[in-house]
């Protein structure tokens, strides 16, 4: 199972993008495209308060008005920019073949990610998407990943969560699954060190992914 923005797509491009628009929209500076990258895995809200200043902050237009502007505008665009990271394709497919399931499991909503997801060519490979609607409970939070597990009848330890975020292995620590951290992607821009999260396994790039799936399946079965 893979986390999403991070993992399996950059999508920092778009959503970066969508936030520039929003504060353009409502009279607001552009921000520091690198700063507003920190927070890519917080959600809208967080990116459009790590680029208005602190002393502009309106919650009330933030949560309301330019958040929807912002998932309006991002569902648009959702796939102008973002692209698949390298191996990732290859490696949907190597897994399909051999008959390994795969699902993904993110916190976006559950109609951005499908929408995403469809304009690519692994997308018919995927057994499951669950989004941060599809449960009462969002990652952390082991829920999802004990619902995909019950949904695809697999034991939480015959399943192997791939994320970037502190969030997404603790939501597998949690559900009893294999954790592996994916360290090309966000989160330890916004969560620290990645070797201090305890993950099972880390990955630095798709090729030490495919290698750790392979070898965990000829083990395990």
């Amino acid at each position: 199972m893979f986390d999403l923005d991070g993992t399996l797509l950059d999508t920092a491009p778009d959503l970066i993008a969508a936030c520039q628009a929003t504060l353009r929209q409502f009279n607001f500076k552009e921000g520091d495209s690198s700063q507003i990258a920190q927070k890519l895995t917080s959600g809208m809200r967080a990116m459009l308060k790590q680029a208005i200043p602190a002393a502009k902050q309106d919650d009330g237009l933030i949560d309301g008005p330019m958040r929807s502007y912002f998932a309006s505008y991002y569902t648009r665009n959702i796939c102008r920019y973002t692209r698949a990271f390298p191996g990732i394709v290859q490696l949907l497919q190597d897994m399909q073949q051999a008959d390994i399931k795969c699902a993904v499991i993110t916190n976006k909503y559950l109609a951005m990610a499908e929408k995403l997801l469809s304009g690519f060519s692994f997308y018919n490979t995927l057994s499951l998407i669950l989004g941060g609607d599809s449960c009462v409970h969002a990652k952390p939070h082991p829920e999802p990943l004990l619902t995909a597990c019950n949904k695809l009848g697999i034991a939480p330890q015959q399943t192997l969560y791939v994320g970037d975020h502190l969030n997404d292995i603790r939501a597998a620590q949690a559900a009893g699954c294999v954790s592996c951290c994916a360290l090309w992607g966000y989160g330890a821009a916004e969560c620290g060190d990645p070797q201090a999260w305890h993950s099972d396994y880390y990955a630095k790039n798709v090729q030490d992914l495919k290698t750790l799936v392979f070898s965990y399946q000829q083990l395990h079965g």
